[in-house]
């Protein structure tokens, strides 16, 4: 019996990682047409085929949840055309368990996708990101730039992606008569200065909310995540609170990836063993492709809500999981 339990691990780990890849794929030859309108005397097709392969790895994070249903999907209702989960259950084994046993191998992939996400991919997006922002200046000099004041000097900037500042230009007022520039396409931050590129340095503290972005937010590490969230879990400035919101949500929605897995598979999963049973493979696929898709929907909606209404994050996240639990465990009764 462990040797069926085995094959289901590793059915569902290969089919998973397979349909993971194929997204992966996808999305970069999507991610390559789009970039191509881009394309420059410096931003060359091999630059872009450089940044579409280093941000790929990163992106997949997005599809891990649908390609680990999936492969789930395939797995189990192959199984159940070749008569193995009739074995199984001949055996004694509950449906429940069986998907307890098939999700196992999904998860794992998951947890490995996260882990290696966390440690490379996301370091290997940034990077690409910025190699394409240097290579894109003249665009990024078209883009509205922020603003942050600090007692006399004015610094002005497109975006900051880790230590580097790009389009920045400060302006430092001395005794309200006299006007010093400071500009550079590319500028670093040093601790508490700023190096230009003449290698100029001017004592200015970037203040943390000004590092991060809500829309690259979710490009941090976990543990940087975190650091963010105990800044600002006393204060009760507006601004502050929405962007501890957006710091809960890029956070929770990266820890809870396995468990809403298991929460997609066990619902998903019981409909092979349910009144769905004498569907064929594809309309199993179809039908958990919409599932996945219908589960993002209400997760992002409920974290939006969640969020306008100043409510716990964490609750938002969950919420779609708890629905699918509640509703996997009504068709377990029925089986």
């Amino acid at each position: 019996m462990g040797i069926f339990n085995l094959y289901l691990i590793k059915r569902s780990f290969v089919f998973s990682i397979s349909i993971l890849i194929l997204f992966g794929i996808l999305d970069s030859i999507f991610s390559l047409i789009s970039e191509l309108e881009n394309i420059s005397e410096r931003y060359t097709f091999t630059s872009i085929l450089v940044y579409v392969f280093q941000s790929m790895p990163h992106r997949l994070i997005d599809f891990v949840e649908g390609a680990c249903l999936l492969g789930v999907m395939i797995a189990l209702a192959i199984s159940h055309q070749e008569g193995n989960l009739n074995v199984l259950r001949s055996a004694g084994k509950s449906p429940f368990k069986i998907i307890l046993i098939s999700s196992i191998g999904p998860i794992l992939l998951a947890t490995l996708l996260i882990l290696f996400d966390e440690v490379i991919f996301k370091k290997s997006y940034i990077n690409a990101e910025i190699n394409k922002n240097v290579l894109l200046e003249k665009v990024i000099a078209s883009n509205e730039n922020k603003w942050i004041n600090q007692n006399d000097l004015f610094l002005g900037y497109q975006d900051i992606i880790e230590d580097n500042i790009f389009n920045a230009k400060l302006i430092k007022l001395i005794d309200d008569k006299e006007i010093n520039v400071f500009e550079s396409k590319l500028a670093k931050i040093d601790d508490t200065k700023i190096v230009f590129g003449n290698d100029q340095q001017v004592n200015f503290v970037i203040p943390i909310q000004s590092r991060i972005s809500i829309k690259n937010i979710q490009n941090e590490n976990i543990s940087e995540l975190y650091y963010l969230k105990k800044l600002f879990i006393e204060s009760k400035l507006e601004d502050d609170i929405l962007f501890k919101q957006h710091i809960d949500k890029a956070l929770y929605k990266v820890v809870l990836i396995p468990l809403s897995i298991f929460a997609l598979i066990a619902y998903f999963g019981s409909l092979i063993f349910g009144s769905l049973r004498d569907l064929n493979i594809g309309a199993r696929i179809t039908i958990a492709v919409f599932g996945a898709f219908v589960y993002k929907l209400m997760q992002d909606l409920s974290i939006g809500i969640f969020i306008s209404f100043n409510l716990s994050v964490l609750i938002g996240v969950m919420i779609p999981s708890i629905l699918l639990a509640l509703l996997a465990i009504n068709s377990y009764r029925k089986i």
